[in-house]
């Protein structure tokens, strides 16, 4: 029995250890938490993102949407006053519309436009009309790009608005009227200063409430209506109106514009303005050349208007100077 055991043994492979492998540990629980927390960190910033880049998307949506305003059912007619309903479409294809309001009597005095401020239309500004009628100018009443009766669109906050100014001064010359003065308020005056600068038609220029420049004013209006710091958002906010809208606002600059005027201008501020304060203002009034004239309405706000007697005398004799001022010197 011991022999075949012995054989039986000798038979049998050997036995051969198995190398050991290197013991390989899990991430040590330190290690995971902060994984977990990378991990973690990377989706929060990856859902801020998203939402920081919809909000900048939509303030820039809100920035060229016209604001809705309050239909006015009313027109110079029921003032007593006769007018025509006029149309024209600018030279990038939008379709306006305007009121004009002849002489009521033999005046060689130029045409007079009015052009009212953001989320307004012509109807809000029957006084600005009354009171240039009464003193014997022709009056064109306009509604900007996206405003009253003109075409539906967005609002470029003055880029492109200087083109209505070009197709009304292009209508009123067919009609035989030359040089007119651009009477704007806010966003119209913003786009009388740079049709001023651009077009040596425009014969003098009322300015009230216009900002500095647009980046400028978007800043104020971040603060003022969202509560928000001016960095990041107002470059954030460009970038976006210039990648979807095609409008940069560094060029819309109403201090450069003034530098570019040489007709008379009345630059108007409000002592209460918020939105344009009474410095911002003043950029524009200082850059303006010779003849020029500065006012501040006392307690007012922006746009608040009472047509008092002090305002209705600075502004009256103020066109009626720009009206008499030499056309050689125009």
């Amino acid at each position: 029995m011991r022999k075949r055991e012995d054989a039986a043994e000798s038979l049998a492979p050997p036995l051969v250890s198995e190398p050991r492998k290197p013991f390989s540990p899990g991430p040590a629980p330190g290690r995971r938490k902060l994984l977990l927390a990378g991990v973690a960190i990377l989706g929060l910033l990856t859902v801020l993102l998203s939402g920081l880049k919809w909000y900048v998307d939509s303030l820039a949506r809100v920035a060229v949407t016209v604001p809705p305003h309050s239909f006015l059912s009313i027109d110079p007619g029921l003032a007593g006053i006769p007018y025509e309903d006029w149309t024209t479409t600018s030279e990038d294809g939008i379709k306006l519309a305007a009121w004009f309001i002849p002489s009521d009597r033999s005046s060689s005095k130029p045409p007079l436009i009015v052009v009212h401020g953001l989320g307004a239309s012509k109807e809000f500004q029957i006084n600005y009309i009354v009171l240039g009628h009464t003193l014997g100018f022709p009056v064109l009443a306009i509604d900007l790009r996206g405003h009253g009766k003109s075409e539906r669109t967005i609002t470029t906050l003055g880029w492109k608005e200087p083109l209505d100014l070009k197709a009304w001064t292009d209508q009123l010359e067919r009609k035989g009227l030359s040089h007119p003065l651009v009477w704007g308020t806010s966003l119209g005056a913003v786009t009388a200063l740079r049709f001023a600068s651009e077009d040596p038609r425009a014969g003098g220029v009322v300015a009230d409430a216009p900002f500095d420049n647009l980046r400028n004013s978007m800043a104020v209006h971040a603060r003022l209506f969202f509560g928000l710091p001016a960095f990041p958002f107002v470059d954030l906010v460009s970038w976006e109106l210039e990648r979807h809208y095609s409008l940069d606002p560094g060029k819309v600059d109403c201090v450069e514009a003034a530098q570019n005027i040489h007709v008379p201008i009345l630059v108007i501020a409000a002592e209460e303005d918020r939105r344009m304060p009474i410095p911002v203002v003043q950029k524009i009034y200082d850059a303006a050349s010779e003849p020029k004239k500065w006012w501040v309405i006392p307690h007012a706000s922006h746009e608040e208007r009472t047509f008092a007697p002090d305002f209705r005398h600075v502004v009256g004799d103020f066109l009626d100077f720009a009206a008499a001022y030499p056309a050689a010197k125009r």
